[in-house]
Parts: structure tokens; C-alpha cells; sequence
């Protein structure tokens, strides 16, 4: 992956169009996804990029890109690809508190994250299904501008939620 695309792509996901609302690309209610999501990473948490590529190398995870930063979340980050799930590795920026709870805690999974094939419908059904947003859509540096959103589900699990790439 070059340095200037739009972090690596979505992972293959099941056909979900049978979970729409009719004539809609909304869910129907209960359900977050809009038809056609697909998973796109697992966020990790970590002190340094270099602590988390190393960890995650002995399972043959490797950069699948260029390093990035994102001074509006406070964040550096990788992405890594390997035998399993794309992993997004994270680590603080100078005083950057956005990862500091999971840190702290001792915790290193941060987020699940989903590309949405309609993203304003995917905020008002995370937002009906009971989740706190957590953050407001935001340019995100990973993803060459493209908005992204946390919501916090009742489950206590935070999910990322990735607005399409152009088609």
C-alpha cells in the first residue's frame, strides 16, 4: 500500500442485503450495519508502534502501509495484515488521552471497525440501538479524510464506523 491511499480495503464479508429495511439501505431497526458493511479491523492499543508491530511479528503480522498520524485524535498508527483479522495499531501522541483507559487498564483490543455503505444511517441506527457516541464524524488521517465515528454499544464493546470510500 502506498503512503497516500486510503488505508488497506475492506475484508470479504456475507452477503447482508436480506438484513435491510425494504427499499431502504438502512437496517431495519435493532441492527447497526447498513446492507453491504463489511469488517474492516481490529483497533489495537499500544505505548509505541514499534512495542505492537513487534509483538504481533512472531504471529506473522508485518506494516501494511506507511505509518500514519492523526494530531486530531492524538494517535500514530499502522496498519499490519498477517494470518488473521487486519489489525490497526495505535499509540498516543505526546499527551493524547484517547488511548490512555485501554492502556491504563492493561487492555490492548480498542474497537472493532465496520466500512458503512451508508454512514448517516449507520450513526442513527448505533445511535437507536442504544450507543453513546463517543465522538462527532471526524476527518480521520488512516483513511485519507473519510469520516469516521465511535460508538460505545450497551455491550460495552466501541465500534469505529467508516464512511464509504468513492466508488
Amino acid at each position: 500500500m502506498s503512503a497516500d491511499s486510503a488505508g488497506p480495503g475492506p475484508s470479504p464479508a456475507p452477503d447482508t442485503s436480506s438484513l435491510q429495511a425494504p427499499g431502504t439501505s438502512s437496517p431495519p431497526p435493532g441492527l447497526i450495519l447498513p446492507a453491504g458493511s463489511r469488517f474492516h479491523h481490529l483497533g489495537f492499543a499500544c505505548r509505541s508502534l514499534e512495542e505492537g508491530q513487534a509483538g504481533l511479528r512472531a504471529l506473522g503480522y508485518a506494516a501494511a502501509g506507511a505509518p500514519f498520524t492523526d494530531t486530531d485524535q492524538g494517535v500514530s498508527g499502522v496498519f499490519v495484515e498477517g494470518p488473521g483479522p487486519r489489525v490497526e495499531l495505535l499509540a498516543p501522541l505526546g499527551e493524547g488521552r484517547v488511548l490512555e483507559p485501554w492502556l491504563r487498564g492493561g487492555s490492548r483490543l480498542y474497537h472493532l471497525a465496520y466500512e458503512v455503505t451508508d454512514f448517516e444511517a449507520a450513526l442513527a441506527a448505533a445511535a437507536a440501538a442504544g450507543g453513546r457516541q463517543t465522538s462527532a464524524p471526524a476527518p480521520a488521517a488512516a483513511f485519507a479524510g473519510r469520516r469516521i465515528a465511535f460508538f460505545m454499544l450497551p455491550v460495552r464493546l466501541l465500534i469505529e464506523l467508516i464512511e464509504p470510500g468513492a466508488a
